[in-house]
């Protein structure tokens, strides 16, 4: 589901990916654990379950928490998001300070359709761990959708602040600066620092067009 303001809509000449990709990823990595099923999105990035990784400190789950995790966790993978939400609900009202469950929680009320419900599961997550980078991202992503441009801005900065080589943020930043908020040369810094960080040659064609845009624009000048 997608919410555009209509008084600043991207133009079509601008456009690098198509929308109709948005967005395949179940959840984003916690970087201590295996991943499971990978998959990719355009806006959340390189993504594996979430495993309930605590704010501070160690905080192992029950058995019978983690086989709730691993059944929801089961759900997500295969896109039963609406299964899933139940079981996620109760370990993170047990376990509020674990903010990789709010995540998946949050994940899969998006996916479900409940862009209210997500919303507010990732502010109690940001409440409990501010640094969360994966949460702020897909605040700013919800946002963004919803043609709140600005909010997303705070949201997908807030992201980097943990660590500056949060590459998704980077290229959702230029998106938001190039087709909404027409910032071009924000916009040409972060896809250049995306690039950086991935070398995805996707990013070599989106700089080219941004730069043959920039010098139109010094001609007209």
């Amino acid at each position: 589901m997608r919410y555009f303001n209509l008084a600043r809509q991207p133009k079509l000449s601008t456009l690098k990916l198509p929308f109709a990709l948005l967005i395949l990823s179940y959840l984003t990595a916690c970087s201590q654990l295996l991943p499971v099923a990978p998959a990719t999105s355009p806006e959340v990035g390189s993504s594996r379950p979430v495993e309930p990784a605590p704010a501070t400190g160690l905080l192992p789950l029950s058995a019978v928490q983690q086989q709730q995790f691993d059944l929801a966790k089961q759900q997500l993978n295969q896109g039963e998001f609406v299964a899933a939400i139940p079981q996620l609900q109760q370990l993170a009202s047990a376990l509020p300070s674990l903010p990789g469950i709010g995540y998946n929680l949050a994940i899969a009320q998006w996916r479900s359709g409940d862009i209210d419900a997500a919303q507010q599961t990732l502010r109690q997550v940001v409440s409990v761990a501010a640094q969360y980078s994966d949460a702020h991202n897909l605040l700013g992503v919800l946002a963004r959708q919803q043609g709140h441009f600005r909010l997303a801005e705070q949201h997908f900065q807030q992201a980097l602040v943990p660590d500056n080589r949060y590459a998704v943020a980077h290229k959702n930043l230029a998106f938001l600066y190039e087709l909404y908020l027409g910032q071009l040369v924000k916009a040409k810094d972060h896809y250049q620092q995306y690039y950086a960080l991935t070398n995805d040659q996707q990013a070599v064609g989106w700089i080219a067009l941004l730069e043959q845009q920039l010098a139109q624009e010094q001609a007209r000048d």
